[in-house]
C-alpha cells in the first residue's frame, strides 16, 4: 500500500511539473557552457568520467567482442512489463550477467544471472564462445573495480585536504578561544568532519557481482516516446532511479556504440 501511495505521489508531482512547464522546457548545460565543469565538481563530484583512450585498447577489443559474441548468439532479450495497468515489451534488450544466483529487478520484474565462469562452481555454456563472452565481461568488472577503488580514494584524500584547510584557518581565526575551551590547539579537528572510508569499506562499495548489458539499436525503434522534461528527442529508457541499490554503492557504466552488420 505505502509503494502505491509513493507511486500515485510521484505521478502527481510529474503531472503538475509538466502543466507547470506546458510547452516550454527545463534548461540543462552541456561541456560547451562555461559552468558545467563547475557545475559538475559542487553538484555532482561523485560522478567520474574517463575516456575511451584512458581503458586498455586490449581490454576495449576483448569486451566488445564479447558484447558482439552475445548478440550473434540471440542471448538479448526484451522484458514484457507492466506499467500502469498496461503490458509493454521494452525497446532495449537485456541480458544479466554476473556471480551465480544474483538478480535485478526493475518495473516489478526479477531478471535472474547467466553466470560467468566462478570458482567452486560447475557452470556449461551452450558454446565456448559465450564461455569467453561472460570470461570478458569479469575482466571488465575486476578493472572497473580497481578504478573505482581509486577514484573513490582520491575524493576522499582531497575531501580530506579540504576539511584538513578549512579547520586550520578556523583554527586561526579562533586561537584564543580554542585555548580556553580545549586548552590546546594541537588536536585534529578535521576527523570529526571528514567520514573515513577504509580500504574493506571501498572494496565492499566496488564489488561489482552483476553486470547488466542493455542493447538497442535506434533505427529499429520507431515507437520512442519524447523526453518530456528537457527536450532532448526520442528516448530508449525514462527518467528513474534503481530502487534496489544499496546505500553508497558504486554504479560503473561501460558504453559501447557500433554500426550493426
Amino acid at each position: 500500500m505505502k509503494r502505491r501511495a509513493g507511486e500515485r505521489e510521484k505521478e502527481l508531482k510529474k503531472k503538475k511539473l509538466l502543466e507547470e512547464l506546458g510547452e516550454g522546457r527545463l534548461p540543462y548545460m552541456t561541456p560547451a557552457d562555461a559552468d558545467f565543469h563547475q557545475l559538475w565538481k559542487t553538484k555532482y563530484s561523485k560522478l567520474v568520467f574517463r575516456k575511451s583512450d584512458t581503458v586498455p585498447e586490449e581490454l576495449h577489443q576483448m569486451v566488445q567482442e564479447s558484447f558482439l559474441t552475445l548478440r550473434k548468439h540471440d542471448c538479448f532479450f526484451q522484458d514484457l512489463v507492466r506499467i500502469k495497468g498496461k503490458d509493454f515489451f521494452t525497446p532495449v534488450s537485456r541480458i544479466l550477467i554476473g556471480n551465480p544466483g544474483c538478480t535485478y529487478k526493475y518495473l516489478n520484474t526479477r531478471l535472474f544471472t547467466v553466470p560467468w565462469p566462478t570458482e567452486g562452481y560447475e557452470i556449461k555454456y551452450c558454446s565456448p564462445q559465450i564461455h569467453d563472452a561472460c570470461k570478458a565481461l569479469i575482466k571488465l568488472n575486476d578493472y572497473l573495480h580497481v578504478e573505482a577503488v581509486k577514484a573513490l580514494q582520491g575524493q576522499n584524500l582531497l575531501e580530506s585536504k579540504e576539511t584538513e584547510d578549512t579547520s586550520v584557518i578556523d583554527r586561526e581565526q579562533n586561537f584564543a578561544t580554542s585555548l580556553r575551551e580545549k586548552g590546546s590547539v594541537s588536536q585534529d579537528q578535521s576527523s570529526c568532519c571528514v567520514p573515513e572510508d577504509d580500504f574493506t569499506s571501498l572494496n565492499s562499495r566496488t564489488s561489482y557481482n552483476v553486470t547488466l548489458l542493455n542493447y538497442m539499436d535506434p533505427l529499429q525503434m520507431l515507437y520512442l516516446k519524447q523526453e518530456p522534461y528537457f527536450g532532448m528527442g526520442n528516448m530508449a529508457v525514462s527518467w528513474h532511479h534503481d530502487e534496489n541499490l544499496v546505500e553508497r554503492s558504486t554504479v560503473a557504466v561501460y558504453s559501447y556504440s557500433c554500426e550493426v552488420l
